[in-house]
This record gives structure tokens, C-alpha cells and sequence, in this order.
């Protein structure tokens, strides 16, 4: 079967070869409704980029990396979902690292992609004073973060970034159990090593701080956004005597394994115990689970993340002002809150 090229998108689509090509690897030039034309078209045709000859012609790789938590987290694997389409768009190969949440594994990945030759890496895995980000910046690697932050503001200010607005999400979520009367509430939180669980802390203890509400240390839970480690904590927090009426978990995943452990101790939710996650994954709105959560579209993340790297690989890998793009978050009220308890107007 004849190869397609370029030429016979060009020739198909009536336009240059060089519109083609600057829709093909998201190069500016091309209205949107052209570019998703050529897009369409390529993909109906079976265009298949030519990565080696590419690579030979700009001294490119057209390889990308990723790296990611845990695969098996709904959370994670939507961002690299969103990232993989927006890579696939643009005509790169995307390479996928899990990291398992260890510093090690994202030192070895970012160490391997480096060898590879890729032309950059989407990181959604730093901790709050990443040392990576040192090696990264000597090896003259393009990267953006995606979802993390560094939080040393010495390293933070020059970094390309995607994320979205934790504080405020959690601190709708907190403010959503103070209206409806609650005052005795725990937190499981991810990992305190991560910008997202600092940021998610903040925002809620702001809001609990408006209503007079302090969370003691024995209800406060770092969990590291594991959930059997949320279903174990929580367990023992049921078991110990004095419990929380309500729990505001960071991450819907997390907020699973409590939930298991609230049902597993025979109490019932809301009325015995109200629950509150984070990230809205798919699993959470299914009937019979209607978790009470905030909405983050984690797939749109990953894509507006990918598109920045590129872009900042088409810039020469360096830019003097740094990209900082934080997108919004939404409270979604389900079933596991209530509306039964003083002070609440829906």
C-alpha cells in the first residue's frame, strides 16, 4: 500500500503543503477550523508521520515523556489519557513513565527519557523542592509541570505550568460542611510532600477557620493518596472511640476506600457520616456511590499541558516569562453529604 504523504493530504485539502504541515505539528498559521480539517483528513487518509526523516530534517526526536503517580488511579491515568490525545495531535510519540509516587522512580525515568534524545517531558509528579527539576534545567531539557507544583519560589518562578485551582475547590468543600452544621470533621489528605495536598489543605482550613472549626491532629490523615492506606486510616479513626461527623478526603479515590471502611463499621452515609473527595472520577457520580466532590477536568489538563510543551519546543525550549495556567474547579453536591443538618441553603 502507497505511503501517504503530505503532498496528498496538500493535494486532498487544496491548500500548501506547508498549511499541512503547520496544522499537522501545531505550528500557528492555520485557523482552528482548518487545522482540525487537515487533522480529519489525515485521519481518514492514514497518514502516518515520517518521525525518522522528521528527526533528520529538524533534529527533533518528535518523542515526548510523561510522567505520571499511579497508572491505576483514575486521576492519573485521565491526565495521561488527555495527554497521549494532544501529543497524538501534534505528531509526537509519547513515552509513559509510573513513578509509584517515589522520588527513585522519577529520578530513573527522567534520567531514561534524557537518553532517549525526547525533545521534552510533561512532569506530573514533582514534590514541593524537587531536585530533578536541577537536573533538568543542565541537561537544557524542555518541561512543563502538570498538576504539581515546586513550591520554592527560588525554582518556581521561571517553571512553565498546568494545574487547577485546589485551593478553592477544597475550600468550597470545607465551607460545604460547615453551612450544613458540621464542626466535627477529619481530613485525609494525599501526600504533604506534593503542592496539590499543601494547596488542598490550605484552602480548607481557611474555610474551616471562617467558621470556627479546627480539625485535631489525630483526624488529620496523610494517606499518600493510596486507598487502602484511606480505608486502614479511616478504619482505626471509626474504631477509636470519638468520630467525626463528617471527612473531607483529597481525592475521590481515597474517598472510596473510606467509604468502604464507613459501611464495613455499619454506619451509614451521610447520616451517620458525611464524606466529601476530590477530582469527580467517573466512579463517583455511578448510582449507589454519588459522592459529594469537586470537579477538576484532569483530562483538559493533560491536553493544555502537552500544548504548552510543544509550544515551548517550538520557542527553542526557552521562554523569559514562564506560562502559569491555572484552570478553574466546580463543588459537585451528590448523596453523601445530606441536606438534613442546621444552617444549609441550597
Amino acid at each position: 500500500m502507497k505511503r501517504v504523504t503530505i503532498k496528498d493530504l496538500a493535494r486532498k485539502a487544496e491548500v500548501s503543503t506547508t498549511t499541512v504541515s503547520n496544522a499537522l505539528n501545531g505550528k500557528p498559521g492555520v485557523g482552528q477550523a482548518m487545522r482540525e480539517a487537515i487533522l480529519n483528513l489525515a485521519d481518514a487518509m492514514g497518514y502516518q508521520p515520517n518521525y525518522f526523516a522528521r528527526g533528520l530534517v529538524g533534529r527533533q526526536s518528535y518523542a515526548l515523556g510523561l510522567t505520571i503517580s499511579n497508572i491505576s488511579d483514575p486521576y492519573s491515568s485521565e491526565l495521561a489519557r488527555g495527554a497521549y490525545d494532544k501529543a497524538q495531535e501534534l505528531g509526537y510519540t509519547l513515552m509513559l513513565f509510573n513513578t509509584n509516587y517515589k522520588l527513585a522512580n522519577e529520578t530513573k525515568s527522567l534520567e531514561m527519557l534524557a537518553a532517549k534524545g525526547v525533545d521534552g517531558i510533561l512532569l506530573a509528579t514533582v514534590l514541593r523542592d524537587d531536585p530533578n527539576i536541577e537536573f533538568l534545567e543542565a541537561a537544557g531539557i524542555p518541561f512543563v509541570l502538570a498538576s504539581r507544583l515546586i513550591m520554592n519560589p527560588k525554582k518556581a518562578n521561571h517553571i512553565d505550568s498546568v494545574t487547577t485551582d485546589t485551593w478553592g475547590g477544597f475550600y468550597e468543600a470545607a465551607r460545604h460542611l460547615c453551612r450544613l452544621g458540621h464542626t466535627d470533621i477529619a481530613m485525609v489528605a494525599g501526600d504533604m510532600e506534593v503542592s496539590t495536598s499543601i494547596t488542598l489543605t490550605d484552602g480548607a482550613m481557611a474555610a474551616l477557620t471562617e467558621f470556627g472549626v479546627t480539625i485535631p491532629s489525630e483526624w488529620f490523615l496523610d494517606c499518600g493518596y493510596s486507598r487502602e492506606r484511606a480505608y486502614q486510616a479511616a478504619g482505626k479513626l471509626i474504631d477509636s472511640g470519638k468520630r467525626p461527623s463528617a471527612v473531607l478526603v483529597q481525592g475521590d479515590n481515597m474517598a472510596l476506600g473510606v467509604r468502604e471502611a464507613i459501611y464495613e463499621a455499619g454506619l451509614r452515609i451521610p447520616e451517620d457520616m458525611a464524606l466529601i473527595g476530590y477530582d469527580d472520577i467517573s466512579i463517583s457520580a455511578l448510582a449507589g456511590v454519588e459522592l459529594t466532590t469537586v470537579y477538576q477536568n484532569t483530562y483538559k489538563m493533560g491536553r493544555a499541558g502537552m500544548q504548552m510543551l510543544v509550544d515551548k519546543i517550538a520557542g527553542g525550549g526557552h521562554t523569559d516569562i514562564s506560562s502559569k495556567v491555572v484552570m478553574p474547579t466546580r463543588l459537585v453536591v451528590r448523596k453523601t453529604c445530606g441536606y438534613h443538618l442546621k444552617g444549609y441553603v441550597r
